[in-house]
């Protein structure tokens, strides 16, 4: 009724003349709504901006929450000494999920009290994981020896070649890229002011693991660089994140799932070829970079019963071509692939039947091979490592963001590849230096550390005792410590000799097939 009297058409003489007080009246009605109005829009608006600082609250200490997972993955979850006291790997893990949850509900009430409770945690554990492992471990203190490394040119390859050579000891590096390579040796002399001896690039050799028959040369001109000294450390740690890790990008020389034939053909090709030239000392050590990732990765049972058709080219991987929460992200989401077993167990993925990323599984075939070495006898030691989470070029691979983007999926961009090139080299430079000034250290170890930790693993005891140890793997984790059956466990012990043995097989049988070809890997 107020709304028709005050929008009916106003004409001469209507609305005909009421009593002042009528009118006055209505007047009083018409600012009671309107004030109701108000008043309600007014609560309303109060409400969102009260649950939208709510939420803020509760986010606030997030980042690090999920900066503190990252680190308890290196020094914590996968700790010998508490899950052999009865805290397996879910256990500490729900044990952080729930600690966080806690502080951010603190947070909504108490934000600056929560942010420093979560800023104390997660120091304390950087300090422990990493400030734990700052101090390389002497490697063979009695004499100097021959090492060999891969992935040389940087990251986590190029501090283990520095702190060997540092030490007295002649490295071979390997790499892909000359140029690189000889930029890597002139920084890591200049740094160190050692003898140029003792960092050997062997000539007209360069070592792309994806093409099998430049290991056979490489390992043919490190005899003659070397004057055919025996290796006594092998340290094969060259890798990459696959992109979109999901298998989607594939060998031009085999048609394999890339990530898989580089880390484990090519490693395989190398050692091959070195113990074939008895390039390899009596009492070698082999260590494998792999990664905690491994602990995703699975094989079908194709690998079994055939020579991996079904498998190895990415059939079962493709399932997860589609990325994670990053194109760089060194897991995809899972996808249902029914066949696929996970050999080792993890607090986060079923036993069967889930594929969880190429890269998953290129690290799980590095521990692998570090076992078969090891059981053929063509090394006296043998090790795998989890590194820790590093910021290195494996997260990189030497691809730019508009190249990344390109090779996904059709997504809706607001700007076009070409004008994302544009835009980058000025906003893409100074946001990418910011997040490894200031985000990235919070979330990854530096390459520095990495290598204490593998060069760890390759003098360190062995676990005495368990399963694992019992069928030759050996596993370390992100603080350099040997891992027993509470922190590894092999979910099909049967299975995993099969494929161990099985994946072997099939890289001889690639490394002859090309020789026979006389392939030159091109």
């Amino acid at each position: 009724h107020l709304e028709l009297y005050a929008t009916r058409p106003k004409r001469e003489g209507y609305p005909p003349r009421e009593p002042d007080g009528v009118a006055t009246n209505m007047e009083a009605k018409f600012a009671r709504a309107a004030a109701r109005d108000d008043l309600r829009q007014r609560r309303t608006a109060a409400a969102q901006l009260s649950w939208t600082g709510t939420a803020i609250r509760f986010a606030l200490p997030l980042p690090l929450a999920a900066a503190f997972t990252f680190r308890a993955v290196d020094g914590l979850i996968f700790e010998p000494a508490l899950n052999e006291a009865g805290l397996p790997p879910h256990a500490l893990l729900g044990l952080i999920m729930a600690t966080w949850v806690s502080l951010s509900l603190l947070s909504v009430s108490r934000p600056s009290v929560a942010l420093a409770l979560a800023a104390t945690a997660l120091g304390t554990l950087k300090q422990r994981v990493d400030g734990g492992v700052l101090k390389p471990p002497a490697v063979s203190p009695t004499a100097p020896v021959v090492a060999l490394v891969t992935g040389a040119s940087s990251g986590i390859g190029r501090e283990v070649a520095a702190e060997l050579a540092r030490q007295g000891h002649t490295v071979v590096m390997g790499c892909r890229s000359a140029a690189r390579c000889s930029a890597a040796r002139v920084e890591i002399l200049a740094r160190l002011d050692v003898p140029g001896s003792r960092l050997v690039i062997p000539p007209d050799a360069a070592l792309d693991l994806a093409r099998l028959s430049t290991a056979a040369r490489f390992a043919s001109a490190t005899g003659e660089a070397t004057g055919g000294a025996a290796i006594e450390l092998l340290v094969l740690n060259a890798g990459f994140v696959p992109l979109g890790s999901g298998g989607s990008g594939r060998s031009g020389e085999s048609g394999l799932e890339e990530g898989l034939y580089a880390m484990y053909y090519g490693h395989q090709a190398l050692v091959r070829g070195l113990a074939s030239l008895h390039l390899l000392g009596p009492s070698a050590t082999a260590v494998v970079v792999s990664s905690d990732a491994m602990r995703f990765g699975g094989f079908d049972g194709s690998l079994e019963t055939g020579s991996g058709e079904g498998d190895l080219a990415g059939e079962v991987t493709a399932g997860c071509a589609l990325p994670g929460p990053l194109p760089c992200a060194p897991l995809c989401w899972p996808a249902a692939a029914p066949g696929v077993s996970n050999l080792v167990e993890s607090p986060l993925v079923p036993a069967t039947g889930w594929s969880f990323g190429a890269y998953a599984r290129a690290k799980l075939s590095g521990v692998l091979l570090a076992k078969e070495m090891l059981a053929r006898g063509l090394v006296a030691r043998s090790t795998s490592v989890h590194p820790g989470i590093v910021n290195t070029a494996i997260q990189r691979r030497d691809r730019d963001l508009p190249t990344t983007l390109a090779a996904l999926p059709p997504l809706s961009l607001p700007v076009s590849f070409a004008e994302w090139e544009e835009l980058l080299p000025s906003f893409g430079a100074r946001l990418t230096d910011a997040l490894e000034r200031y985000a990235l250290p919070l979330f990854m170890r530096d390459a520095a550390t990495a290598a204490a930790v593998v060069l760890r693993a390759a003098v360190g005891p062995t676990h005495p005792t368990g399963r694992a140890a019992e069928l030759g793997v050996h596993y370390f984790n992100g603080m350099g410590e040997a891992v027993g059956d509470a922190s590894l466990t092999l979910r099909d012990e049967a299975r995993l000799e099969r494929l161990s043995g099985r994946l072997w097989e099939l890289a001889d049988a690639a490394r002859e097939a090309r020789a026979e070809k006389g392939g030159t890997g091109e």
